[in-house]
């Protein structure tokens, strides 16, 4: 008889999903780890009767899966969470969130990051793409220490909006925003074992020159890195494009020659048809935010492009924005948001659906972010990220449901029991492994508070408070 492969982690006796070319899918499954990355996946009486490991995780109850991908996560904003609630887009950009990314510290970003991970990691999200902040080093140091995958971004732009009063330090120089980016690329992508990546950023169209978009262009294809951009995102974004440069937002992207398969367009509520179309022909890849999109009324789902997109072959991601955006980072509400939300203008309610939900948080916003030889499902040779689910509360007991729509349509972020991102555990019963949780949020609360005081964020109540 043979002797048995030697791993170092083998999850066993799960409902696995796979999420493989085939969508297979196993009542009765196992995962083996070596390292960093799968070795095997099937059914657990054939892996157990071909692997040994010295750590065994019975998963009998829970649905084993790959990590959720948060495709569009501003991790810097943690703390502006609650300050631009129930107003309109732009107020909340310049009254909220652009003042607010000039007073963070070092540390206060790095902590701000931290919590941001952890509700994260708790809520089943194993990789974010960020779309830049100013304090790169921070948050990706942040991810690093916790353990989570990520890509990085430095915020790049230089056309400061007319008669905005806003801190002249978020506007630099054409040069100034083609270094600083540069650097962090160059500092952050591949860290941590190539846990991290790092990108380049346009962070929105208004406010980048042709100069800075072409700069960026450059850099991006020299490296080899993609270009995450904020573009035809909300209602009447198009036409005030228009009237500053003479063109709409994505006509002009694509006459300055950024359109190709590295450009990640983030909101994408408003291109027209001719745009989708250049979209498909040059491979660009979307990121799609349904929770957002709803709490700010953008206009996004209603103008139906994204199941166009979506239809048209466009690989589209989904994600959180922020928590200040969507009111909460956890994925499995984005999903069930987005496997419904679109329904409604189409009248059609057979639209996406919970099968299609779960592709786009997982093989299909790897795709999108460039990353699908290495996760978004759960094959040989391919990382570890995985989550295990709960799936004994009353939620799950519905006999009319299969486990992938239980899965959307009824679980949250909370019956995530365990969490492995590149092969280690970072999370095991709802504890985290790699920091320790009280020290953590006693340095969360103190670096908020702070940021609240210095920034003079009040906290708006609608009731009197006795």
């Amino acid at each position: 008889m043979a002797s048995s492969l030697v791993t170092d982690l083998i999850v066993t006796n799960g409902y696995v999903l796979t999420m493989d070319a085939a969508r297979r899918m196993f009542a009765d499954g196992a995962v083996a780890i070596g390292g960093s990355k799968i070795e095997a996946v099937g059914r657990s009486d054939e892996i157990l009767a071909r692997y040994k490991a010295s750590h065994v995780i019975d998963a009998k109850g829970s649905v084993v899966m790959p990590g959720l991908i948060d495709g569009h996560n501003h991790i810097m904003s943690y703390f502006c969470c609650g300050y631009g609630d129930e107003a309109d887009i732009m107020s909340r950009l310049y009254d909220t969130l652009y003042p607010y990314e000039t007073l963070l510290t070092p540390e206060e970003a790095y902590f701000s990051a931290l919590g941001n991970y952890i509700e994260m990691i708790k809520n089943g999200t194993t990789c974010f793409n960020d779309p830049g902040g100013y304090l790169v080093d921070s948050l990706a140091q942040a991810a690093v220490d916790i353990g989570i995958r990520g890509i990085v971004n430095r915020s790049t732009r230089d056309i400061a909006p007319k008669g905005k009063p806003l801190p002249p330090q978020l506007f630099e120089d054409v040069e100034t925003n083609l270094r600083e980016a540069e650097k962090t690329v160059h500092a952050w992508n591949g860290a941590a074992g190539g846990r991290i990546r790092a990108w380049y950023s346009l962070r929105y169209v208004f406010n980048i020159s042709d100069r800075l978009a072409t700069g960026i262009r450059d850099l991006a294809r020299r490296d080899g890195v993609g270009v995450h951009a904020h573009v035809a995102a909300v209602r009447g974004e198009n036409e005030a494009v228009q009237q500053i440069f003479g063109k709409r937002s994505l006509e002009r992207y694509y006459d300055l020659g950024l359109f190709g398969p590295n450009l990640y367009c983030v909101h994408m509520g408003f291109p027209n048809e001719r745009e989708v179309d250049l979209l498909v022909r040059h491979g660009v890849k979307v990121t799609h935010c349904p929770s957002a999109a709803m709490v700010g009324a953008w206009g996004v789902i209603g103008n139906k492009m994204i199941p166009y997109m979506i239809e048209k072959g466009v690989p589209v991601s989904i994600g959180t924005d922020t928590a200040g955006a969507a009111g909460s980072l956890d994925m499995f509400r984005v999903m069930y948001v987005f496997a419904t939300v679109h329904r409604d203008p189409y009248n059609d309610p057979t639209l996406i659906g919970a099968y299609k939900a779960l592709e786009h948080a997982t093989i299909v916003g790897a795709k999108a972010c460039l990353w699908d030889d290495e996760i978004g499902s759960l094959e040989p040779g391919k990382k570890a990220d995985l989550l295990l689910v709960d799936r004994s509360a009353p939620e799950w007991q519905h006999p009319g449901r299969d486990v992938v729509r239980s899965l959307v349509y009824s679980a949250n972020g909370s019956h995530v029991d365990t969490v492995i991102i590149d092969g280690k555990i970072v999370m095991r019963h709802r504890a985290l492994t790699t920091i320790d949780e009280g020290w953590a949020a006693g340095k969360i609360r103190a670096s908020a508070a702070a940021v609240r005081e210095r920034g003079g964020f009040p906290v708006r109540t609608a009731w009197p408070v006795a």
